[in-house]
């Protein structure tokens, strides 16, 4: 199992939100590209990178920030953020990218994206973003409500061929609420599928929880720039 540092990126700066509300923004740094190169000093090997903006605007925004962080690092990055075609999708890979985050983009699934994503670059390069709230799937930057619950979403992206998901509870994140195993568990049992979990997590018993339910990944933000976990957590796990 994979821990993941959170790089979210808000005018070109190292923030987090609280349960996705922009209202409620905390800027971390002002400087990204030494935030990434901490992580590596502490041992990740993955980074999420989220680029909020783009997310809520539907194109990326921080794309020169964003260039210069996977360029001055040789860490596997993972990222989301406004990737809404191809062109976008060719432009960070061309930059040494390791996975795609789709999520506004593959709730719409115009002209069959999410596939024609996976066929082009294979399934093990695209990941698709389950952000859900009160048992809906959010999108646009999660301030758009779906009448789709994580169930019914994971299912329809299996059929489009994707096999790694991030699950993120919109509700948990931020909080240090703890992570909803029982949910996470059910998903577990009900899909033969890669999945990364977010939102909640705060402390090593989160984290022990999640690796026993055989999840292979768990990002955490808030809890390290907070302090509630410490960073030598990242080596105890990969």
């Amino acid at each position: 199992m994979n821990i993941i540092p959170a790089i979210d990126i808000y005018e070109n700066k190292c923030v987090r939100l609280y349960k996705g509300e922009y209202d409620k923004l905390t800027v971390y740094s002002d400087n990204p590209v030494e935030v990434i190169q901490q992580w590596r000093s502490y041992g990740a090997k993955w980074i999420h990178i989220i680029d909020l903006e783009g997310a809520r605007k539907g194109t990326p925004i921080s794309k020169e920030l964003i260039t210069e962080m996977v360029e001055k690092t040789n860490l596997k990055i993972q990222i989301g953020g406004g990737i809404r075609n191809l062109d976008t999708i060719k432009y960070y890979f061309s930059l040494g990218v390791e996975k795609i985050i789709l999520g506004s983009a593959a709730i719409k699934n115009e002209n069959s994206f999410v596939s024609k994503s996976i066929d082009k670059y294979g399934a093990n390069h695209i990941t698709v973003s389950v952000d859900s709230s009160n048992g809906k799937i959010k999108s646009e930057g999660w301030e758009r409500e779906m009448k789709l619950s994580p169930e019914q979403f994971i299912s329809h992206m299996i059929e489009e061929g994707v096999t790694n998901f991030i699950y993120t509870d919109i509700d948990k994140d931020g909080t240090f609420g703890g992570v909803s195993t029982k949910y996470i568990s059910k998903i577990m049992q009900e899909f033969q599928i890669n999945l990364t979990v977010a939102g909640g997590v705060s402390s090593d018993s989160d984290i022990n929880s999640l690796n026993e339910l055989g999840v292979n990944g768990v990002i955490i933000g808030k809890a390290f720039y907070e302090n509630y976990l410490s960073p030598t957590i990242i080596n105890k796990y990969s």
